[in-house]
């Protein structure tokens, strides 16, 4: 299961450095992939407004606007 979370995330965030907005990154890979567990949901972090993507797996793929991460 990591290395597809893993790959997830690299995918994402290859697509965020193309230029990809969030709205693009969650039509074309979020969206249909099979350990996303649910919609964004809006948060707040140290740095600002944040987006938490719920996986399967019980981690969260953090979107801080830049970059993707991983909790």
């Amino acid at each position: 299961m990591t290395d597809v979370v893993t790959r997830l995330l690299d995918a994402c965030n290859a697509e965020k450095n193309k230029g990809a907005d969030f709205p693009t990154i969650w039509k074309d890979i979020l969206r249909a992939h099979p350990y996303v567990a649910g919609s964004p949901i809006q948060d707040s972090g140290k740095d600002g407004p944040i987006l938490r993507i719920p996986l399967i797996t019980r981690q969260v793929l953090v979107f801080l606007g830049s970059s993707f991460e991983l909790l």
